[in-house]
């Protein structure tokens, strides 16, 4: 196996469960030392630990809300003194709450999943952009909805619109220190998400299917594919990009 990412370190917030934890993971299997964060359920995150360095590097897990700034810093300080630097970051950590009419939203959804998807991604975003080490990558984990709206996904494709932005401005601002940010757009992801634990049968999956020419959904393991290129050495020239990977999805 390549150990592409040997002596990087990366800290992939939300990575305990779901597509985080297969993004940490594969970039432990790729030689980098791990920091996992985790909002409230330690024993996944203690799990994902054990995964990573079952690879052969080190890893941590750190408890962090990352809507609190104050949660955000104390998890950036946890990686730099367990590992003295930190090379990739990766803001993850979001809420989902699609087939929402607009008219149908309301004030305590709109301040969840702002809290969570537009707070949290932007001061992560600006502490990795604070702590990364020079020649370093920032990806920030958007969503496919940004580039293709669609009923049902007012709120959540606006709360993850605006990492977006502060992507490509942070790309110009710390481009001279070697420094790639961009953001990864996965469509809907098999088993993740809304669809953790959900069947082929489920009829919201069934009619996405029939709109991808692929023929299915991503998997995580797809979007840790995309993610290890984008924190490896090889994207070194890509920076203030949306890449979106949705099979080809018309939605």
């Amino acid at each position: 196996m390549a150990q592409s990412l040997r002596g990087k370190v990366a800290l992939v917030t939300g990575s305990s469960k779901g597509l985080g934890r297969a993004v940490a993971l594969r970039f432990a299997e790729r030689g980098a030392d791990v920091v996992f964060n985790y909002s409230r359920d330690r024993a996944p995150a203690d799990d994902a630990v054990a995964k990573a360095t079952a690879s052969g590097v080190r890893a941590i897990a750190v408890q962090a809300d990352v809507s609190d700034v104050a949660e955000i810093e104390k998890l950036f300080k946890a990686g730099l003194d367990a590992f003295g630097k930190i090379d990739i970051v990766v803001a993850n950590a979001g809420v989902e709450k699609v087939n929402i009419p607009v008219t149908d939203i309301t004030e305590d959804d709109y301040d969840l999943l702002f809290r969570v998807n537009t707070k949290g991604p932007f001061f992560v975003i600006q502490a990795a952009a604070r702590h990364v080490s020079d020649g370093g990558r920032i990806i920030n984990m958007a969503s496919s909805s940004t580039a293709r709206p669609q009923p049902g996904l007012g709120l959540y494709g606006t709360s993850k619109s605006a990492p977006k932005y502060l992507v490509k401005v942070l790309a110009q601002e710390i481009g001279h220190r070697g420094v790639t940010v961009n953001s990864l757009l996965p469509g809907p992801i098999d088993g993740a998400g809304i669809f953790t634990g959900v069947g082929d049968d489920d009829p919201y999956k069934k009619a996405l299917l029939d709109t991808i020419p692929i023929g299915r959904l991503a998997t995580p393991t797809d979007v840790a594919d995309v993610a290890e290129f984008l924190a490896g050495d090889e994207s070194f020239f890509i920076t203030g990009e949306e890449v979106l990977m949705n099979g080809g999805s018309s939605n």
